[in-house]
């Protein structure tokens, strides 16, 4: 099913909520965000190694307004090329775009995937905003970040974050098992090194 988020300047998903994404959609998974100056990715196919960037960036990020995506890989490989969000250019602007869910008018084209093939579409023009082809969030080149389609608000750290779906939340574990084994301790302890990692970082320049 994949997930998106969008968390405007001053939010972020807790950590909590980042683990449960990443283990219920755990082929790949990349953050967009506008440091103030410049649009900025960073997107991997190991979702720990994402994972580690944002616990390691967690201050800078949650200043920022960021768009993030979780895989869950239905449609082309596993692989860097195929990690949202995905680069576009379209009216004079440029900036990344995520895709939830399945593509089934362009699960076929240049591309190893519907998503890609589906953004390479609507930059020529297709009409992406009516669900059909799922749903679609998008940050421009200024930060601004924008739902092509209809998507969910819930509470993050900080205020509301924006999701497509709350199909990783967990669930009562007795019925939906997988999606109560997340591993939050880890994902606490590697907050923790991400913060202690910064701050050496950040020691060395002063």
């Amino acid at each position: 099913m994949c997930v998106i988020c969008t968390a405007a300047p001053g939010t972020m998903p807790t950590i909590h909520q980042l683990a449960a994404m990443s283990q219920t959609n755990p082929d790949g998974a990349g953050i967009a965000w506008h440091d103030g100056t410049t649009l900025r990715r960073y997107r991997n196919p190991d979702n720990e190694a994402t994972l580690r960037y944002i616990c390691t960036h967690l201050d800078d990020l949650t200043a920022a307004p960021v768009l993030m995506h979780f895989r869950l890989a239905t449609n082309g490989p596993v692989c860097q090329a195929n990690t949202h969000p995905f680069r576009w250019t379209k009216n004079g602007k440029t900036g990344y775009m995520a895709h939830n869910g399945i593509s089934r008018t362009y699960s076929h084209g240049p591309h190893q995937c519907d998503s890609r093939n589906a953004i390479a579409a609507w930059e020529q023009g297709a009409d992406l905003t009516d669900g059909r082809e799922g749903k679609f969030a998008t940050i421009d080149q200024t930060g601004e970040t924008r739902w092509l389609t209809p998507a969910e608000t819930i509470d993050g750290q900080g205020g509301p974050i924006t999701v497509s779906n709350t199909n990783w939340q967990p669930r009562d574990p007795t019925i939906h098992r997988h999606y109560a084994t997340y591993p939050e301790d880890a994902w606490l302890d590697g907050y923790q090194q991400g913060q202690e990692d910064q701050q050496a970082a950040d020691n060395l320049t002063l």
